[in-house]
């Protein structure tokens, strides 16, 4: 006769085996629906800059879909190259010379793209949705603001052909919170630091955009930097390197969170979900303050203001 222990024991390992079986088999479809499920092509412009890197990697973590990735600093990037790539369902760009090669020979594909400086100039597929660059304007002046409280007066130097609406929302917002936005429209080059000039005796601060036209040449950068450094006039902008050229407040996107963002916006779309809002602003920013410039040019700044400043220069 069996031994009644010996038949329950056994009873019981058959019953966590089936257990463990029927576990299993409800998560074995899903697991075959993610495998079956999207694969992504990362195209890197330069994998080399730092930006660029920070953004794939946070970009690669986040999403949960297999992803491949190509640098296009490393050789020629023709048809033939890109149709050597595997088949995506969802093109990630970083950079401008990513999303040409995207656009180009991808079009067809739900393209997301990020880290590019005034994306309004680059032609637009149906299927593409993108992170601007560019922060949200109340957002900005309202840390110049915060940080300043007696600047009331801030100009800008704009072109009519990528910015004019921009400057029109931007001027509004201003409007909203005390501040004077006052800007010129540029045409040409040539009329960039004749503006500048003008603009520098009718203002607290100088806005420094992304706009093409504006800082189409290394040279008319440098002029507009040196002109406002000898004027004492303090200089907002958008990106960490004009902290090194005398620019006295840096509001940029962080680089992580545009990953992560980018990462969300290539879920939604993999999952078939409606995205309304098709180009996004950042959704995380970092702030850069050079306080040498702040003392030299005797500034009076909120102190309690600084416990939002990522990095200060001394």
């Amino acid at each position: 006769m069996t031994n009644l222990s010996t038949r329950t024991s056994t009873s019981e390992k058959y019953q966590a085996k089936l257990i463990t079986c029927l576990l299993w088999l409800a998560i074995f479809p899903c697991m075959v629906c993610a495998d079956e499920g999207k694969k992504i092509l990362m195209i890197n412009s330069n994998a080399s800059v730092e930006k660029y890197r920070m953004v794939g990697k946070a970009f690669g973590k986040a999403v949960p879909y297999p992803v491949s990735d190509v640098s296009l600093d490393k050789g020629s990037w023709e048809e033939q190259s890109v149709r050597s790539l595997p088949e995506p369902d969802l093109v990630y760009c970083i950079g401008t010379k990513a999303y040409a090669v995207a656009s180009k020979y991808m079009k067809e594909k739900n393209i997301v793209f990020s880290s590019i400086l005034n994306w309004l100039r680059l032609p637009m597929t149906p299927k593409t949705h993108g992170i601007s660059n560019e922060l949200h304007t109340e957002m900005q002046i309202t840390m110049f603001r915060y940080i300043f409280p007696d600047v009331g007066k801030i100009g800008v130097l704009y072109s009519k052909q990528f910015n004019r609406k921009w400057f029109e929302n931007a001027r509004a917002d201003a409007e909203n919170m005390g501040v004077k936005l006052i800007g010129r429209a540029i045409s040409e080059n040539g009329q960039v630091i004749p503006a500048l000039d003008e603009l520098l005796s009718h203002t607290d601060a100088f806005w420094l955009i992304s706009d093409p036209m504006i800082i189409s040449e290394k040279k008319i950068l440098f002029k507009i930097l040196k002109n406002c450094d000898a004027a004492g006039m303090p200089v907002f902008s958008y990106h960490e390197v004009f902290a090194n050229h005398g620019a006295i407040l840096i509001v940029s996107a962080d680089n992580s969170t545009i990953g992560r963002q980018a990462a969300g916006i290539a879920t939604e779309l993999l999952e078939g979900d409606e995205i309304e809002e098709k180009i996004q602003f950042p959704a995380g920013t970092r702030i850069v303050l050079n306080m040498k410039k702040v003392k030299e040019y005797g500034m009076k700044y909120s102190k309690n203001a600084l416990s939002a400043v990522n990095h200060i220069i001394e």
